[in-house]
């Protein structure tokens, strides 16, 4: 009985190891993704700025007035900004949910003959 009681403590332990190995990895993931993400976006907006610089200075120049160039341009973009705040939910929530529901909930590929126990 005393044999069996220090096996079940045994793969408990390894149990227990094994998710904390997952979750290490898991989160290494993540945080790439996330580090990668915020480089893109970081990288993203600076070619949005420079580019809306020069849109700026090229209907300044069809209409000669940078006041009115400005107007215009910060009007379509308040306009858009409008308008991914009403399709938040569409755009960005459900292809988020579902590629963390992937990161996280999906098995590999390696572990399939190790998880028909859980």
């Amino acid at each position: 009985m005393e044999r069996l009681f220090q096996e079940v403590k045994d793969y408990v332990d390894l149990r227990i190891k094994r998710f904390k190995l997952n979750m290490v990895e898991q989160l290494s993931v993540f945080c790439g993704k996330a580090v990668a993400m915020a480089s893109f976006a970081l990288m993203l907006l600076l070619a949005i700025l420079v580019l809306t610089v020069a849109l700026i200075v090229a209907v300044a120049g069809w209409i000669d007035s940078l006041i009115w160039a400005l107007v215009i341009v910060g009007g379509v973009y308040l306009l858009m900004a409008v308008l991914f705040f009403v399709l938040r939910d569409r755009l960005f929530l459900g292809g988020m949910v579902r590629t963390f529901s992937k990161m996280f909930f999906e098995s590999d590929s390696t572990n399939d003959g190790e998880e028909d126990d859980e």
